[in-house]
């Protein structure tokens, strides 16, 4: 495994930095001068230049792209992302902060996906062209077609506005910071995200194990007097390559649907933050959020990876 370990980390490194230049030339070109937005309203004329130009040169940003370059790459790689333009905080912490409460929506959206979606999947596959897969691939395809957006909007006209039982926003409600008000707070955007991430899993997960069911090592296993739940077990083992797949994939694109509804339900996460800076043009933070999700696509490919020579013992001995 180490040795398989070793070029697939060189690799990761190198599309990272790849990824950082991109980045770094994408927002640099981006129409807007965040600068401008800084200037107060009162300030006009020549006040008003010389007040860019001081601002300008604080944040280093009167240097030729080139020298702005060099400079934020030095700085990445000893670990420093800069400082933010609106609050000059380091990016680091501001991301850091944010980092927990993304991590919370991200982890229990992914986990009730999951422990919804196994055994769905299974029972659609072993129910082909019954009315439970029908059921069940039709739920999922609603809940893929439907934006995530939308039906955020409709939870909260229907159980905040309307029932008035759930809270519409934030992670605890004024005065209250104990572990019953954020369970609350978390059930509409964690249980959106979890239907959307759980209809995902269900189309691969009753590919896979269907795709199992029909090779001739379970025909096999039942000739010699094993019983359909043995076999049922070892299909679902070797199509765990497909979901793990799905999983690595998935664990980034989550995080697209965990920026709409931080925003829909006034969740403090990376998200939010990401939204916030863009709007300001506060380029440290955009090129921040989008390493974040660089390396996180990175090391969810590498776990995928290794992960393959674990559940799969051929893959193991073809290395």
């Amino acid at each position: 495994m180490l040795r398989a370990l070793v070029p697939r980390l060189l690799s990761s490194v190198a599309v990272f930095l790849l990824i950082a230049i991109g980045l770094f030339a994408l927002v640099r070109l981006a129409p807007g001068d965040p600068i401008e937005m800084m200037v107060p309203p009162e300030l006009a004329g020549a006040q008003r230049d010389a007040y860019l130009a001081s601002v300008r040169e604080r944040f280093g940003l009167d240097q030729p792209i080139v020298v702005q370059f060099w400079r934020w790459l030095g700085g990445l790689l000893t670990g420093d992302l800069g400082y933010s333009y609106t609050n000059g905080r380091p990016v680091g912490d501001l991301l850091a902060d944010r980092l927990g409460p993304t991590a919370l929506l991200m982890g229990s959206a992914l986990t009730i996906g999951l422990i919804v979606a196994v055994p769905a999947g299974v029972i659609a596959a072993v129910r082909r062209n019954t009315i439970a897969d029908y059921t069940i691939s039709s739920v999922s395809v609603i809940a893929i077609a439907v934006p995530s957006f939308f039906l955020g909007m409709l939870a909260i006209y229907t159980f905040a506005v309307r029932m008035q039982v759930l809270p519409s926003s934030g992670m605890h409600s004024p005065g209250r910071d104990d572990l019953g008000d954020l369970l609350l707070h978390m059930i509409m955007p964690v249980g959106l995200l979890a239907l959307a991430n759980a209809a995902n899993f269900i189309r691969y997960v009753r590919s896979g194990v269907l795709e199992e069911l029909n090779k001739d090592y379970v025909r096999t296993i039942i000739a010699k007097g094993g019983t359909r739940a043995r076999a049922l077990r070892h299909a679902l083992r070797n199509s765990l390559m497909s979901l793990v797949t799905v999983l690595a994939m998935t664990i980034p694109i989550a995080l697209s649907g965990a920026v709409v509804l931080e925003q829909i339900f006034s969740w403090p996460g990376m998200g939010q933050l990401a939204i916030d800076a863009l709007g300001q043009r506060d380029y440290p933070v955009l090129i921040g959020f989008g390493l974040y999700i660089a390396v996180l696509v990175l090391i969810c490919n590498l776990i995928a990876d290794l992960s393959y020579t674990i559940i799969d013992p051929r893959v193991r001995t073809a290395r």
